[in-house]
C-alpha cells in the first residue's frame, strides 16, 4: 500500500478539515489568508460539536450531522452580524500580491516538510502506533462507528463512562465512513493532514500577528514550524497522543486570535467584536480536542491580558473617576484570576494519574528549552539562534506579552522536566499529568514567533548589507536600475530560505522521525502486534461471527481485533472498568472443564473466541493489575480448541461451555 493510493483520502480528509469552517467563516465576513487559516479550528468546533448534539436530536453521527450543524452555525453568524454589524477587516484588501505569494510559498514548504517527515516515520497508510493508548484510540473509532455516536459524553462508554475529548476520533470516524478506508489508514491520513496543512497554517498566522504581513517572516514561519522534534513528530510517537497532537496544531491560531483580540496585533488593532467573537467560535473545537489546549492558553495569554488591563485601566479611565474606576477594574481583574485558577484546579485528570516524575536535572532541562531540542534530543542550533536573537528584538520592541508567554511556558517546563515532586508542581504541571513530553510538545509553539522575529531581523540585517555593498561597488544610488535591484534580492531571498530549510532539517528533526518509526514498525518484535499477530486479525473477521465476544489479553494487542476485525472484545482497552465475571474468566478459564462458575460467566459475556498472542506485552506490562493467567494452555486443559494459529498467535473457540 503506497501513499498515493491513499489521494482520495487526502482529499476527502481536506474537505472535511477546511470546507466546514470555511463555509462559516466566509458568511460571517472572514476573507484572505485569515479565512484558510481559521477553517479548521471551525470545523474542529463544527465536527465536535455537532457529534455531541447530534444523539440529542435524534440523528446518527454521519456527515448529515455535520452538515446540519454547519447549516445551524451560518443562521447564528447570519444573526450575529446584523445584530452586532461587525465587519472583519479581509487580509486580501491590504496584503499585496507579493506577500499573498510569500504566505502560500511558506504553506507549501512546510507542507512538504513536514509531510515527508511524518510520512518517512509512519512508513505505510496502514501501519499502526505500537503503543500503550492506541489500543484505546482505534478501538474508540470503531465504537462510534458501531453506536452511530460520535458524543464526547458517550465515547467514553467503551471502557466504563465519563467524559472524554473526541474531536479527533470523530473526525477519523467521518473519514472511515466517508471514504471506506480503515481506522488505521483514516488515522494516518488525518494526522499528517493536520500536521502538515492544519500546523502550518496557525504557525504562519501567528508569525503575521507577530511580526506583521511581511513576506520574509511568513516564509520563515513556513520553514520553522517544519523545524522541531518536538512538534508534530513527538505527538505521533510517544503515548501515543493522538488528542493532545490534535489540539496543540490548533493553538498557534487561537493564540493568535487572542493576541488580535487583546489589540496586539503587528498589523494593528482589528475589529475587537468580530475577533472576540471568531476566538470564542475556535474554543469548542480546541476543549473537545483535548482541554488541555485550553488551559494551554491561559500561561500563554496571561502577559497580554494583564497588559491590556493595565492599559485600558490607566490610559482609559478619566482623572476624576481614576479612583472609582480604578478599584473596579481591579476588582474584575481579580474576579477573571480566580475565574482562571478555578479551571486551572478543576479542568485536569485525577492527582493520583498525574504520576509522571521528573526525568532531568535543572541544568538539563534549561538547556533542552534554550537549545529547542525537547527532551534529550539532539541539540537544534539553527533554532535556537534564532531565538536568541528573536528574544533580543522582542525586548527591544517591547513585545512583552510575547516575553511573558515565553517565560510561562519555559517555568511549566522546568517543573515538568526537573521540579521536585508535590503540591507545588502538581498545581502548576498536573493539567499534563506532570508529563515532560507532553510540555515538550508545547515549546514549539512559543519558541516558532520568537525564531521568526530573529529571521525577519536577519533578513533586514542582509538586505542593508547587500545594498549598502553594491552602493559602494557599482554605485547603485547613480547607475542602479530597479529590475537589478530585485534580482539581487531575489536571488538573495532564494539562498536565505534555503539555507534555512537546510539548517533546520537536522539531527533533532532526524532523532524524532527516527524514534516514531520504531513505533510504527511491525516487525517480530513489535510491542503491540507483530506481522503474525496482524496475519491472524485480518481472518478473524471470517472465523468468528458478528456477534461473538473475543476474549484476550489487551497488552498484547489482542483488543485491537475490534477496531481491526469489527469483532467485539471483552476488555476494548488496556485500562477501564472491568466487570467481576470478566476479571474471573481472565483469572480461571483454563479451569473451566471443573469450575461451573467459569462457564456461567463465559455464558453471561457471550464470551466464544479466544486470541492468545503469547507473552509479549505493550510497555513490557509495567502497572499491569489484572490476572490473565486463565487464557494460558486452553487447549491442553481441554477447554477450547485451535481455529487459526500462525507462529504462536492463536485463536480459539471455547467448547467447554456448551456455547
Amino acid at each position: 500500500m503506497s501513499w498515493w493510493s491513499e489521494a482520495p483520502a487526502f482529499f476527502a480528509a481536506l474537505t472535511l478539515l477546511f470546507v466546514p469552517g470555511a463555509v462559516v467563516a466566509w458568511v460571517a465576513g472572514v476573507r484572505g489568508f485569515l479565512l484558510y487559516a481559521s477553517a479548521p479550528t471551525l470545523s474542529l468546533s463544527l465536527v465536535a460539536s455537532a457529534a455531541i448534539v447530534a444523539p440529542v436530536v435524534g440523528l446518527d453521527w454521519s456527515a448529515l450531522a455535520l452538515a446540519a450543524a454547519t447549516a445551524a452555525a451560518l443562521v447564528v453568524v447570519l444573526t450575529a452580524r446584523k445584530t452586532l454589524l461587525w465587519k472583519i477587516p479581509a487580509l486580501s484588501e491590504k496584503a499585496g500580491v507579493g506577500y499573498r505569494r510569500a504566505v502560500s510559498l511558506g504553506l507549501i514548504i512546510a507542507a512538504v516538510l513536514v509531510a515527508v517527515r511524518m510520512m518517512g516515520a509512519i512508513a505505510q497508510p496502514d501501519a499502526l502506533s505500537q503503543t500503550f493508548d492506541n489500543v484505546f484510540h482505534m478501538n474508540a473509532v470503531q465504537f462510534i462507528l458501531d453506536h452511530r455516536s460520535g458524543s464526547s459524553f458517550s465515547v467514553g462508554d467503551m471502557t466504563g463512562g465519563g467524559f472524554y475529548p473526541a474531536a479527533w476520533h470523530d473526525l477519523v470516524s467521518l473519514l472511515s465512513q466517508l471514504t471506506g478506508a480503515s481506522i488505521p489508514v483514516a488515522a494516518n491520513v488525518i494526522n499528517v493532514c493536520v500536521g502538515a496543512v492544519v500546523w502550518p497554517a496557525g504557525c504562519v498566522y501567528l508569525a503575521q500577528v507577530t511580526v506583521g504581513s511581511r513576506p520574509a517572516a511568513v516564509i520563515a514561519a513556513g520553514v520553522l514550524s517544519a523545524a522541531f522534534g518536538a512538534y508534530p513528530l513527538l505527538m505521533v510517537d510517544f503515548g501515543v497522543l493522538y488528542p493532545n497532537f490534535l489540539a496543540l496544531a490548533l493553538l498557534p491560531f487561537v493564540w493568535a486570535l487572542g493576541i488580535q483580540a487583546f489589540r496586539f496585533s503587528a498589523d494593528g488593532p482589528a475589529q475587537p467584536c468580530a475577533m472576540w467573537f471568531l476566538f470564542l467560535a475556535t474554543l469548542p473545537g480546541l476543549a473537545l480536542s483535548h482541554p488541555s489546549g485550553v488551559l494551554t492558553l491561559l500561561p500563554l495569554l496571561a502577559a497580554a491580558a494583564v497588559i491590556c488591563w493595565w492599559q485600558w485601566n490607566f490610559r482609559c479611565t478619566p482623572r476624576s473617576g481614576i479612583w472609582r474606576w480604578g478599584a473596579a477594574r481591579v476588582v474584575l481583574l481579580v474576579a477573571a484570576g480566580a475565574v482562571c485558577v478555578a479551571l486551572w484546579k478543576v479542568v485536569r485528570p485525577p492527582e493520583a494519574a498525574a504520576t509522571w516524575p521528573p526525568v532531568a536535572t535543572w541544568t538539563d532541562a534549561i538547556w533542552d528549552f534554550v537549545s529547542s531540542s525537547g527532551i534529550d534530543r539532539p541539540e537544534s542550533w539553527a533554532v535556537m539562534a534564532l531565538a536568541m536573537v528573536g528574544l533580543g528584538v522582542a525586548a527591544r520592541s517591547k513585545r512583552y506579552w510575547l516575553l511573558g508567554a515565553y517565560a510561562a511556558v519555559a517555568i511549566l517546563f522546568f517543573m515538568a522536566v526537573a521540579g521536585r515532586p508535590g503540591r507545588i508542581r502538581t498545581f502548576l504541571t498536573g493539567v499534563w499529568y506532570n508529563d515532560p513530553q507532553r510540555l515538550a510538545a508545547i515549546v514549539p509553539i512559543v519558541l516558532l514567533p520568537i525564531a521568526v522575529l530573529g529571521a525577519a531581523f536577519c533578513w533586514d540585517g542582509l538586505k542593508r548589507l547587500l545594498v549598502k555593498t553594491r552602493r559602494k561597488r557599482i554605485r547603485i544610488k547613480d547607475y542602479g536600475s530597479p529590475a537589478l535591484t530585485i534580482g539581487v534580492t531575489s536571488v538573495a531571498a532564494v539562498v536565505a530560505v534555503s539555507t534555512l530549510i537546510a539548517v533546520t532539517q537536522q539531527e533533532n528533526l532526524d532523532a524524532a522521525q527516527t524514534s516514531a518509526a520504531r513505533n510504527y514498525a511491525m516487525g517480530s518484535d513489535a510491542p503491540l502486534l507483530d506481522s503474525e499477530e496482524m496475519a491472524i486479525l485480518e481472518r478473524v473477521r471470517e472465523e468468528v461471527p458478528p456477534d461473538a465476544v473475543v476474549v484476550g489479553n489487551p497488552w498484547t494487542g489482542s483488543s485491537l481485533a475490534y477496531a481491526l476485525s469489527q469483532r467485539q472484545t471483552l476488555q476494548p482497552h488496556i485500562l477501564g472498568a472491568v466487570s467481576d465475571e470478566a476479571l474471573y474468566v481472565f483469572a480461571h478459564l483454563n479451569m473451566a472443564a471443573v469450575d461451573t462458575a467459569v462457564c456461567a460467566a463465559v455464558r453471561d459475556l457471550e464470551a466464544e473466541y479466544v486470541l492468545d498472542f503469547g507473552d509479549r506485552q505493550v510497555n513490557n506490562g509495567e502497572g499491569r493489575t489484572i490476572d490473565y493467567q486463565g487464557l494460558d494452555n486452553l487447549k491442553e486443559s481441554g477447554v477450547a480448541e485451535v481455529v487459526d494459529s500462525q507462529d504462536g498467535a492463536t485463536l480459539y473457540r471455547i467448547t467447554a461451555c456448551g456455547i
